[in-house]
Order: structure tokens, then C-alpha cells, then sequence
């Protein structure tokens, strides 16, 4: 019944080069088999100079009443341009609480987490989604801030904009419209469910 965690935390080509200032805030409903579990909403102020951009999810499965699985994952990023400076995790998963932070150190970024002090490449980007241009590059777990290995395959859509495919550590499909606002993602749980993000007005 638990959800996958790549799903949970979650390099192709760029986008044009405004579409780094084009996303803008998003709120989805997730649903797992065709039933909603709860909502993953992306927040952001500032603009392409300086950006803060803040995500919750908040998950909660029931099983005949009983709820079986609860998440509750905020990610805070700030960027200058178009590089990230700091971010912090709080990942509570069923009461497990997992913190990590990324900050600008030396010309790199320095992560802090449950895999102890690492030091990630200064252009790497976290796995937040709001973004489609972040996966031209290398990608950080934001549950604790470590690199995701492989890369996405990019392909175009029907009604324009893009889509991304993850395989491997991440298994997911990301979708963004034609200016760069990040509209849908698929994925499935640990035991193979359907989970699907509905966006919200």
C-alpha cells in the first residue's frame, strides 16, 4: 500500500531559454487507482533573478477507515539566475521524519543529509517538477539531497509542449504545456497502483 518513494522524492533538452521564468504555482489533486489521497501544490516569488519556489505534498491512504500510509514533504529552493543556492527537505513519512539541505559552497553545491556531507555539481537542480528545463541537468533526490543517476527522455506531445520520461531510480512521466507550466505526472506505487496528479483550476 506504500507509495514508491521515487515517487515520492522525485537529463534531456533544455527548453527555450524563457521558460525558466514561465512556470508559475500549480496545485494538484493525487489520485491513486482513480481515488484521491491528497495534494502536491508548488508555490513561487520572485522572478528569474531571484526565485523562491515551495513545494507540499500531503498524502494519506485508508484502508477500510484506517488510514495505512501518511506523507508529508515540504521542499523550500532558492535560486539566483538560473542556479540553485539553498534547499531544505522536511520528509515525514508515517512519523519517520528524514531532513536534508543543499547550500552554495565554493563554487559547488554541498549537500547535508541522512547519507552524511556530499558535494554535488554547482548546475544540479532537484527532482521538484515545477521545472522542465531542470532536466537537461543532474538531478538531486530531494529527500536526501543525493544525485538520482540515468537520465529523461524527451518527446513532444500532441497538443504542444513536452513530456518527460524517467526509467530506472525514478519511473515517471512528467508533462509540461507550451510555455512551461508543469500540467500532469504518472508514476504507480510499490505495489504496482496507478498514481496519477490531477491538476487543480
Amino acid at each position: 500500500m506504500m507509495l514508491r518513494r521515487a515517487f515520492l522524492m522525485l537529463p534531456g533538452m533544455l527548453l527555450p531559454a524563457s521558460a525558466f521564468a514561465a512556470p508559475g504555482p500549480v496545485r494538484f489533486r493525487v489520485l491513486r487507482e482513480g481515488r484521491e489521497i491528497g495534494t502536491h501544490q508548488v508555490r513561487l516569488s520572485g522572478n528569474a533573478q531571484r526565485l523562491t519556489v515551495q513545494s507540499d505534498i500531503a498524502l494519506q491512504v485508508k484502508l477500510a477507515g484506517f488510514t495505512v500510509f501518511r506523507l508529508r514533504h515540504d521542499i523550500a529552493e532558492e535560486w539566483a539566475q538560473d542556479r540553485l543556492q539553498r534547499l531544505t527537505s522536511r520528509h515525514d513519512r508515517n512519523g519517520t521524519v528524514t531532513e536534508a539541505r543543499v547550500a552554495v559552497e565554493g563554487g559547488a553545491l554541498v549537500a547535508q543529509g541522512p547519507e552524511g556531507t556530499q558535494r554535488l555539481p554547482a548546475n544540479a537542480a532537484p527532482l521538484t517538477w515545477w521545472n522542465g528545463g531542470n532536466f537537461a541537468r543532474p538531478l538531486i533526490r530531494p529527500v536526501n539531497c543525493t544525485l538520482i543517476p540515468g537520465t529523461a527522455a524527451r518527446s513532444a506531445v500532441p497538443s504542444g509542449g513536452v513530456q518527460f520520461s524517467l526509467n530506472g531510480a525514478v519511473d515517471a512521466v512528467a508533462r509540461y504545456d507550451a510555455e512551461g507550466r508543469w500540467v500532469a505526472l504518472t508514476t504507480k506505487g510499490e505495489d504496482g497502483s496507478a498514481v496519477v496528479y490531477e491538476l487543480m483550476g
